[in-house]
């Protein structure tokens, strides 16, 4: 049996907010637009969900088991995406350890004040990795770089150093 996920948003809304018209002021629907929704779903399941009377909706006992099963699962899919989406607010990054001891550690406790919540994982190779959403960064010439995995390049001058101790910064 196909039911959307529409139908029960604006069942459950309803549900725990007693009202239509507050569950529409919620999704952001007209009254009537979940009105239809759960009169669709009644339909569906054959089943009435709510005791309508004049201005006052309450849950019948089919509807009150519904309304507990789909708050329970609609709480579990925002706890699940709220995983995800913390997962996705880490940087990875790997680097050689030179690069990482004198330029990328020492900046983490700045970046840390200011981007709280997002977790920096460093790692450190010689070699170039190529992983989904990790980002490589070396400190050489580029020449010694495949071209087809440099994405951007920064020259940095250290001052008072010969131009052969210059190098760039390849990410």
């Amino acid at each position: 049996m196909q039911v959307s996920r529409q139908a029960l948003k604006a069942f459950e809304a309803a549900a725990s907010l007693g009202s239509f018209k507050a569950a529409a002021d919620e999704l952001s629907l007209t009254p009537t637009a979940i009105s239809h929704h759960i009169n669709n779903l009644e339909s569906r399941l054959n089943v009435d969900l709510f005791y309508r009377q004049v201005r006052k909706i309450t849950l019948t006992p089919t509807g009150e088991y519904l309304s507990a099963a789909t708050s329970d699962g609609f709480n579990r899919i925002d706890q699940a995406l709220a995983t995800v989406q913390a997962t996705g607010a880490t940087v990875k990054i790997t680097t050689t350890s030179s690069l990482a001891a004198l330029r990328l550690i020492p900046a983490l406790q700045e970046l840390s004040i200011n981007q709280p919540n997002l977790e920096v994982d460093i790692s450190t190779s010689e070699a170039v990795d190529k992983q989904l959403h990790t980002l490589p960064i070396r400190f050489g010439q580029q020449r010694n770089i495949n071209a087809d995995d440099i994405i951007k390049t920064e020259q940095i001058n250290i001052p008072g150093a010969s131009p052969s101790a210059n190098a760039e910064l390849t990410s």
